[in-house]
């Protein structure tokens, strides 16, 4: 079947205009100097000029697709207006010609919409693909829908809402026609489906006649394209009466078939009495055709009717108005391009680090929003891990289940020797026990040499004296006194330093003799045999204690009785072996939870920082108050971390409820209860043992400390004294030489 010829609208034209200056001047007056766009605003300058030398064919469509997306794009950002970014806009009218001037960007988009609709009416009615055709013709109408709903103060003719109402209409109308075409093209259609279809399409050129007629009634568009619509309309009657009939013919109901078929007819022969512009003068051609074919069949049915049915044959007017099927529907904008990828088609925001600063205070508002939840969410997380920390330590977990475990192994486990205590001895083994003997022998000498240089000062006085009154005034050595007073008062020093450091080596050998026996424990080193035995003898708690009623037993008792408490404990012992599985167990859970619970927490903390919502508050920019609904939208998609973090603190919180009912059970086990007193009184005398030890340790360290001062002092005062020793020897000398030339003196005489 041939395909009827179709009505493509002209497009408007437009003047060039530069972009890159308005654009820069508005972005350095209000962000500033230091913001460069100058290459995006080129860029967004070279899109305008390239809508301007498009054709009409499928590149074009996306060219003029990208430059509006761009334009959609931009004022989110920048106002571009009389008080805001100033550029102005000419087109000429698609009709008119008439040039139409503003500085409204709205006036802008709408014409490259009306452009883009118009190209999508010349791709469908230039193709030969009927799918094509069909998709395109349904775009053309819901961009020019677009258009009339949005764009309400037309500044020209061509873009005023009843004008691209009625242009949305034939593309429509044109859509629907195309629809059953391909259908009898293709010979899929049935008469029961195309009869309904082939009547919706005949409405929809009703109405688009009726739309076209009032727009030329005021001036504007083709009265050819009134024409044409008109003789759609025929031409679809016609076909949608010719497929009831053949539909009725299919039923038996001859008579109706043909009183169909002639109403087919009819409308036929109405499509070919109507003016027929010249250029479309090849729909004359299919109209002929149809006309013929009916003709025959129409022949045809009543030769059968005559000789088979005999059937009554209706009158058109009294035929049953046939039901509409709407196929074509007016593309929405959003649909357009919806089997491609409509970021590549026209690209990622050429001013897309161009911030408004109403956007960025939204911004700033969102950011305190993801703190509050942040600080509401940390807060939870710590108030948890408090709980966690709280729990365990109130029931000494998990140190506490580490000495119940071993106290399940037996009654009482040998322990070693305390790991500090065996330090101590080894240090003390190393350096030795104390001994004052080399310090009071020390003593000793100094204080011998001392009294030895004041006792030989005296004899040298005396011997000088008893010169002075054997030879009288003769006699001229100085007195001794007036010469020893130094030597003297060193030795005095001597004795006195003598004398306190006695007192203080007295006080360090009383602390030592009081520790001295534990002291010479530890020096034997950590393993010696007497040390080993303090803190196994810490251990040797009996494990059994007869009652005076035991001792009354007979043998055959005693050993049942014996045998009843040991099947009792290996029971109590099998039911704290499960208890302290299940709590370690319950320990594990709760490490993971916390584990869990901390790294949640992290991936939140990430996903809120990297959170950037600008480029939605720029696409909802002129959306009054959106900022509540939208915040709230965006930060829904936290919910799950919030609830995998509130998810762990129920868990936990359940958990450590169930350990303390576990670690209850366990503690009043009765072979627990038993073991843990024999342990109490173990670790008490262990404890004695270690502070005895520690007292030890700390006193030999001290006496060790103040023993290597002390001979260090006695070091220095045995220097001191020996040094004075020799000055007083050399003094001795010096004054019995003086006294030898004095005598030798008077004998020469």
């Amino acid at each position: 079947m041939p395909i009827s010829p179709k009505i493509a609208i002209p497009l408007k034209t437009t003047k060039d205009l530069d972009w890159a200056g308005p654009l820069q001047a508005y972005i350095k007056n209000v962000y500033g100097p230091s913001e460069d766009f100058s290459k995006e605003c080129q860029i967004f300058n070279r899109l305008r000029q390239d809508v301007m030398g498009t054709g009409k064919d499928a590149t074009a469509r996306d060219i003029v697709y990208r430059y509006y997306g761009q334009l959609e794009l931009l004022d989110l950002r920048i106002p571009v207006e009389e008080g805001g970014c100033r550029v102005s806009f000419t087109w000429t009218d698609a009709y008119t010609n008439i040039e139409t001037s503003q500085h409204s960007i709205a006036f802008e988009k709408a014409s490259i919409l009306f452009n883009l609709a118009s190209i999508n009416s010349h791709i469908a009615v230039d193709t030969t693909d009927l799918k094509v055709a069909y998709k395109d013709f349904q775009a053309a109408s819901g961009i020019y829908t677009f258009v009339a709903e949005n764009f309400l103060h037309a500044p020209s003719a061509d873009l005023n809402r009843d004008t691209v109402r009625a242009l949305a209409s034939i593309m429509l109308a044109q859509a629907q026609e195309v629809f059953v075409e391909r259908l009898l093209q293709d010979g899929s259609g049935k008469p029961a489906m195309l009869t309904k279809l082939a009547k919706s399409a005949s409405l929809m050129f009703k109405a688009a006649v009726e739309g076209l007629s009032a727009a030329v009634a005021k001036g504007w568009g083709e009265r050819d394209w009134v024409a044409l619509a008109n003789i759609h309309q025929y031409y679809m009657e016609a076909v949608a009466n010719h497929q009831q009939g053949l539909l009725q013919s299919s039923k038996g109901k001859q008579g109706l078939a043909i009183a169909y078929v002639k109403s087919a007819i009819a409308n036929n022969e109405s499509a070919l009495k109507s003016y027929l512009p010249t250029t479309y003068s090849a729909f004359r051609g299919i109209l002929v055709s149809q006309q013929q074919q009916l003709s025959q069949e129409l022949t045809q049915m009543e030769k059968d009717n005559d000789f088979i049915y005999h059937t009554a044959i209706p009158h058109v007017s009294t035929l049953a108005e046939i039901s509409p099927l709407e196929a074509a529907k007016a593309t929405s904008m959003n649909d357009l391009y919806k089997d491609q990828d409509i970021t590549q088609l026209i690209g990622n925001d050429i001013f897309e680090k161009l911030i408004p600063v109403s956007v960025a205070e939204q911004s700033s508002m969102y950011s305190e929003e993801k703190a509050k939840l942040l600080r509401a969410e940390g807060e939870k997380v710590d108030i948890a891990e408090e709980e966690l920390a709280t729990a365990l330590e109130y029931l000494g977990l998990p140190a506490a289940l580490k000495t119940i475990k071993s106290l399940t192994k037996s009654a009482l486990d040998d322990r070693q020797i305390d790991p500090q205590v065996a330090d101590w001895a080894q240090l003390i083994q190393v350096s030795g026990l104390v001994s004052f003997g080399d310090i009071d022998k020390r003593k000793r000498e100094i204080y011998q040499i001392a009294e030895r240089c004041e006792r030989e000062l005296e004899a040298e006085a005396a011997e000088c004296e008893n010169m002075r009154q054997r030879f009288g005034h003769y006699w001229t050595q100085s007195p001794s006194e007036s010469l020893t007073s130094t030597l003297k008062s060193d030795l005095h020093s001597i004795k006195d330093s003598l004398w306190t450091a006695a007192t203080s080596d007295q006080k360090l050998q009383n602390q030592y003799r009081e520790v001295e026996s534990d002291v010479r424990i530890l020096a034997q080193g950590p393993n010696s045999m007497e040390l080993v035995s303090l803190f196994r003898g810490s251990n040797s708690v009996s494990s059994v204690s007869q009652s005076l009623l035991d001792m009354h037993m007979s043998d055959s008792e005693r050993s049942l009785q014996i045998k009843n408490d040991t099947a009792n404990e290996g029971n109590a012992a099998a039911s704290v072996s499960e208890d302290v599985e299940s709590a370690e167990n319950l320990l594990r859970r709760l490490t993971k939870l916390k584990k869990e619970r901390g790294l949640v927490f992290t991936e939140l903390k990430e996903k809120v920082q990297q959170d950037d919502i600008s480029s939605l508050l720029i696409l909802n920019k002129k959306v009054p108050n959106v900022e509540e609904k939208l915040f709230k939208t965006e930060l829904e998609k936290y919910l799950p971390y919030q609830k995998r973090i509130a998810a762990t603190i129920y868990q936990q919180a359940a958990t450590i409820k169930e350990l303390t009912g576990v670690w209850r059970s366990i503690l009043e086990n009765p072979v627990i209860k038993e073991r843990r007193a024999k342990t109490d009184v173990a670790d008490l005398q262990r404890t004695s043992v270690i502070e005895r030890m520690k007292r030890a340790y700390t006193t030999w360290s001290d006496v060790y400390s103040g023993k290597q001062k002390g001979d260090k002092f006695y070091g220095e005062l045995y220097n001191f004294t020996k040094s004075t020793e020799r000055n007083v020897r050399d003094f001795i000398e010096n004054r019995v030489d003086e006294r030898k030339r004095i005598i030798q003196n008077f004998e020469r005489r």
